[in-house]
């Protein structure tokens, strides 16, 4: 059989017609290259009974472009090379505007990802290894044997997350590390650690004050003033800072409503437990012996409305969304079908000399 070169073709049809799948090539991701295309393909290409349609993203935006309006009569799946943009650009694309009914997940097609983007914390919550050749390997697996899950995603006014959103620190440290990368420098996790230091003393010195109201699956209220620092999530870990998953809130899961974490206080040692917290140190809570952290943990939180007195700069999945002064936020179950290996191990279950050679590893 004669397969057309997918580096320079931007579309190729192989295979049988039982299963039709467009797969979504994002070439301006973090690790994507000719090279990387020259592994990741034959595991695909060897799967029986698959027709598979490629595509290259032309500009940003483009992958959400490409699927709007798609159903399972068109594809029965959709596999995305790239990073969480990608994914992003891809789920909105899928379910359309947040403000209407959803579409059930029977009728879209269903969402596969290689990660070959910086972070790619949804595919790496899914399960999947982040090196992207390891992770085609069992993709390619689970699409032979039909394994697949639903899952939870987030709304933040009428668009789609499906990690993490918030204001504050989170999303200034996204801003900072976007114009680093815009002189040329690679978002490495060290880099991600320098800017978040930097950040973490603006934050210090002019604090947000955000506003929560939310409302939990069974009905329970939640609300809290002028925090500094607050990151709704969809899954633990919400982010990885290299090898190093970063988790906050144990109970949080792709199954079942956002989770919030925040911090009521950055000042003094308290504050900056909290803070660490936020980004993965001391996952047991081990420092609270010694310092009372100022954090707040709420979880299966259904609705969920933030706002500021001055606008503030808000992210989703990674992306900075520009400045706002208030976002709703809403938990939808089962939003979407996915390929997915067994549940990654959280964050909160590693063991401390893991955790200290992956943070020896970033540096």
């Amino acid at each position: 059989m004669h397969i057309t070169n997918p580096v320079i073709n931007p579309e190729i049809t192989i295979g049988l017609e039982n299963v039709r799948a467009l797969m979504i090539l994002n070439p301006n991701s973090t690790t994507q290259s000719s090279e990387l295309l020259r592994e990741i393909l034959p595991p695909l290409f060897a799967i029986e009974q698959l027709k598979l349609f490629v595509r290259h993203t032309q500009f940003p935006g483009h992958a959400e472009e490409m699927v709007a309006g798609l159903t399972r009569d068109d594809y029965d799946l959709i596999i995305l090379l790239g990073g969480d943009g990608t994914v992003s650009e891809a789920i909105n694309g899928m379910l359309g505007s947040a403000d209407t009914e959803s579409p059930s997940p029977e009728t879209l097609p269903k969402l596969a990802v290689i990660p070959t983007g910086s972070a790619n914390v949804l595919v790496r919550a899914l399960g999947f290894s982040a090196d992207p050749v390891e992770a085609v390997h069992v993709l390619a697996r689970l699409i032979e044997k039909d394994i697949s899950r639903t899952i939870c995603l987030g709304t933040w006014n009428d668009r789609w997350f499906g990690v993490n959103a918030g204001f504050g620190l989170d999303a200034d440290v996204l801003a900072q590390v976007d114009r680093v990368r815009e002189k040329g420098f690679s978002a490495t996790p060290f880099r991600y650690l320098m800017v978040t230091a930097r950040a973490f003393g603006r934050a210090r010195n002019n604090p947000p004050k955000i506003n929560v109201r939310a409302v939990s699956d069974d009905g329970e209220e939640f609300s809290l003033d002028e925090a500094p620092v607050l990151l709704a999530s969809n899954t633990n870990p919400w982010t990885f800072l290299g090898p190093l998953p970063v988790g906050t809130n144990t109970e949080n899961s792709f199954d079942g409503g956002l989770s919030l974490f925040g911090v009521t206080d950055i000042s003094g040692l308290g504050g900056l437990i909290g803070v660490l917290h936020l980004f993965g140190a001391d996952p047991k809570r081990v420092l609270n012996k010694f310092s009372t952290a100022r954090t707040i943990d709420f979880d299966h939180a259904s609705s969920v409305t933030l706002s500021c007195p001055t606008p503030h700069r808000f992210q989703a999945d990674g992306e900075s969304e520009g400045k706002l002064t208030e976002v709703k936020l809403r938990s939808v179950p089962d939003a979407v079908e996915v390929y997915a290996p067994r549940a990654a191990r959280a964050p909160h279950e590693r063991k401390l000399r893991e955790i200290l050679r992956d943070f020896i590893r970033v540096f």
